[in-house]
């Protein structure tokens, strides 16, 4: 029978070869074109708009108008070559021919005389970005004599846009100095893309900036501009340009800008926006154990719902804040009260529709039937009668299901746990849960033992249950959840559970079959193996023996001569040692001397360790006066520039110059005290030495956020060194910040406590900077070691330090670890002599 197709099939057939005929030859290049590719090279000019077009650290052209003429160029094989290029030399590198095409310029960038555009390959929009703490800026009429920054644009923006709308441009060379005019407050805004402007402030960490998303301008269109000198470079482009694939062009679009669009705020109106910036941060509560959803382990909020609430705190822009309990009863009190904003995950119901409003189901959790390994699947959860089913009390679903399966055995259970349990040991034939507990459960502790048996039609929809008196809170967490792509939410599940349905068939006869006779191949060649083993040993065997009978006299001959020459070796030996005992006292006397230049080197190395201690120090103690000094000098120059300086300010600005000086020399004068080594022994207060120490170091340390505390009972008066001790005490704490800096600890903590013990003086200094690792803890004292990096330790402040209180001060200093940090305890003999 012949087969015969409807009209407007064959219709389609011929339009769809046409089209493809047409884009064929419309990419197909000229041999005019060909000849010139290959007679010429042509120079691409790139200028610095990461993602947009930059040169990467490997000093090559990237980005996304850059990758979109890579393909461009490879699949014409057009030889090429790179400039970099600045926005402000554009118009010169075109005029004089140095460049032929620049990838991804404006036309309002650029003259058309210079040129020639391609067709449109992006549109980029751009929005307004202020500092964080500006709330004048709303709209377009806002802005009317302000200040704005733009990257050189050589149109009027206001015209551009038509609006009425009347404020000062500031060009700017690059994205840096558009920035860095706005956090100095030279300019009140910057007109960027988001694309280009976001990926600048992540990359140079910068937070003090926020988006406008209700000031949008026109998008800029953005083109290859080619060489009017280049005519047939301009039609080699734009055929390039019409024969890239949709795959191709998503692809690199993907590359560049999807994770930064996704990284854009919401689409939130002005209510909205000033409702989150009031409210500062979202009050959440959960349920504290129920994985792999969530769970509150060791105050933190983990499993998939965590997750998500990342992702919404990201997108919200201020933060989510958890607020533990102890059940899941607790924390539908604490919604029911207002003390939280949110709950993180719940079930609709009658009674909870009372005070929560609840969001779109962000989570769709289908229910399954668990039952023993050797169920088959049910494909009818009806037939079920009479079975025991277990369903966990107080979940939503519980009743639910009591009312479609009215003939089902429903057992209330406390857990899901305690249910699977009961399904293992037989006192149930199943339990009721979701698909993403199950699995979760199996990967845990039933893996093997349980099986999913069945699924039900119904879903658990869970969503955000939102406190029902605040409604703007509500639409903001719709629109959140409404910006969550599918695959986002896929990837949440893969991380935390892995799934597998029973499937009906029955492998186990199979498996057992083939372990049979996988049983009898491994016997039968194991015989063989060790047969062959056997004979092989035999036959190496008799070969030995005969070697052995072969060449025993002649092992025994040179065994003979073995002995003798050991014997001529020991009369060597003994030689040698005469002569070492001979040249021992000289040999003594040179390692002494070569000691003693060890520790003298040692001692200077620490000099100049302690030297730059110091320095360091001097200069956190001077940052303030001398940015005292220059507020003055910058006052005075500025009444001298507007005409208003008087004898009466002048004076009065010269006393506050005198006054910053003479704390910065008494300054240098502290350091030069606290450093300069006593040349006799004093009596001195331990209490002083301690104190006068964390003074000099305080201000150091405070730029670290590192809290130190002195606990002190009554002050002991030590015969000695007072520099000495004060060496040490400035040597422990200062290694304490280096462990803080390379650590980032929250909430740094010195604490220094001094006490009488019998005739001693103890000072014990702790930290909370993680301690130091057991299989290095005997070795710090020792000289050149150290934990640090080479560029950022000596390895002599704990040598050199030991050495003082052990040898000098006849004390003992020791060191063990805490269980957040390390303790160091100096004990001193109190000589009253």
């Amino acid at each position: 029978m012949k087969r015969t197709y409807p009209t407007f099939l064959k219709y389609f057939i011929i339009i769809f070869f046409f089209l493809n005929t047409v884009l064929l030859f419309s990419s197909t290049l000229s041999k005019q074109e060909r000849k010139w590719i290959e007679n010429n090279k042509v120079s691409i000019g790139v200028t610095d708009l990461y993602p947009l077009t930059y040169i990467n650290k490997d000093k090559e052209r990237d980005g996304f108008a850059s990758d979109i003429l890579q393909l461009i160029i490879n699949k014409y094989n057009i030889k090429t070559k790179t400039l970099v290029v600045r926005q402000g030399t554009l118009f010169s590198s075109f005029k004089t021919g140095e460049i032929d095409v620049i990838p991804l310029i404006s036309q309002a960038k650029i003259k058309s005389s210079f040129g020639l555009y391609s067709t449109e390959i992006l549109q980029i929009k751009k929005i307004l970005f202020v500092k964080k703490e500006e709330n004048d800026i709303q709209s377009l009429d806002d802005l009317k004599h302000k200040k704005v920054a733009i990257i050189q644009e050589k149109e009027n923006i206001t015209k551009k846009n038509n609006t009425n709308a009347s404020f000062e441009i500031i060009q700017t060379k690059n994205m840096q100095d558009s920035v860095q005019l706005l956090l100095e407050g030279k300019v009140d805004a910057i007109m960027a893309s988001p694309i280009i402007i976001q990926t600048y402030l992540e990359d140079n960490l910068i937070i003090g900036l926020k988006a406008m998303p209700l000031i949008i301008f026109e998008p800029s269109n953005l083109y290859f501009f080619t060489n009017n000198k280049k005519p047939i470079l301009h039609a080699i482009l734009d055929k390039g340009l019409n024969s890239l694939t949709v795959k191709e062009k998503k692809e690199l679009f993907d590359k560049w800008f999807l994770r930064d669009l996704a990284n854009l705020p919401l689409k939130l109106n002005n209510e909205e926006l000033l409702h989150l910036q009031n409210k500062k941060h979202i009050n959440m509560c959960a349920d504290p154990d129920w994985m792999p959803y969530e769970k509150i382990l060791n105050h933190k909020h983990i499993g998939m719902v965590a997750d998500y609430m990342k992702i919404f705190e990201k997108r919200i822009g201020i933060p989510i804040k958890l607020i533990e309990t102890k059940n899941w009863t607790q924390s539908l009190e604490y919604m029911k009260n207002k003390t939280c904003d949110i709950l993180s995950l719940a079930m609709v119901t009658k009674n909870r529709q009372e005070y929560m409003n609840f969001t779109k189901a962000y989570i769709m959790a289908p229910l399954v039937l668990v039952t023993k390994k050797n169920i088959t699947f049910i494909s009818d959860l009806k037939t079920l009668k009479h079975k025991k089913i277990g369903v966990q009390k107080d979940f939503a679903y519980n009743e639910k299901l009591r009312r479609l399966y009215p003939e089902m055995n429903i057992v209330d259970v406390e857990h899901l746990h305690t249910g699977l349990q009961k399904v293992e040991k037989g006192e149930l034939f199943g339990q009721v849960s979701t698909h993403l507990n199950v699995a979760y459960a199996f990967q845990k502790d039933f893996f093997g033992s349980l099986q999913i048996s069945g699924k039900f039609d119904e879903s658990w929809k869970l969503s955000i249950g939102v406190r029902n008196d605040d409604v703007i809170l509500f639409n903001i967490f719709e629109k959140v959840i409404d910006s969550i792509s599918d695959e986002t939410r896929q990837k949440i599940i893969n991380s935390w559970v892995s799934i597998k349905y029973e499937q009906g068939f029955n492998y186990k006869l199979l498996w057992k079959i083939l372990a049979f006779f996988v049983f009898i191949w491994l016997l039968i060649t194991y015989t063989y193996v060790m047969q062959r083993k056997y004979i092989h040993k035999l036959k190496k065997v008799k070969e030995e023996i005969e070697v052995l009978n072969d060449t025993l006299e002649r092992k025994v001959e040179v065994r003979t001569k073995e002995l003798k020459l050991s014997n001529k070796k020991l009369k060597l030996k003994t030689l040698e040692l005469e002569d070492l005992n001979n040249t021992l006292d000289a040999r003594i006397k040179e390692e002494i001397n070569i000691r003693k230049k060890q520790e003298q080197l040692l001692i200077q190395q620490s000099k100049l360790a302690e030297m730059g201690e110091m320095i360091s120090m001097i200069a956190h103690q001077w940052r303030q006066p001398l940015s005292a000094l220059s507020t003055v000098f910058q006052n005075v120059h500025l009444r001298y520039s507007l005409g208003k300086l008087n004898q009466e300010y002048l004076n009065k600005q010269l006393t506050l110059s005198n006054a910053l000086t003479r704390k910065m020399s008494t300054t240098i004068d502290d350091f030069r005290n606290f450093f300069q080594p006593n040349k006799e022994k004093i009596e001195f207060s331990v209490q002083a030495a301690i104190q006068q120490t964390v003074f000099l170091i305080d201000d150091s340390f405070k730029n670290y956020s590192i809290k130190i505390t002195n606990i002190a009972c009554k002050d002991v008066i030590l015969y000695g060194f007072e520099s000495e001790l004060s060496q040490v005490l400035l040597n422990l704490l200062t290694n304490s910040k280096d462990a803080f800096i390379e650590t980032e600890v929250k909430n740094p903590l010195i604490q220094i406590k001094s006490s009488k013990k019998d005739e001693n003086i103890e000072i014990i200094i702790t930290d909370n900077a993680g301690g130091i690792k057991q299989d290095l803890i005997d070795k710090i004292f020792d000289p050149y070691f150290t934990t640090k990096e080479s560029y950022n330790g000596t390895g002599l402040g704990l040598y050199m330090s030991k050495m003082i209180i052990e040898q000098n001060m006849h004390g003992e200093l020791s060191v063990r670890n805490l269980e957040k940090g390390v303790e160091f305890s100096i004990l001193i003999p109190i000589n009253k002599n």
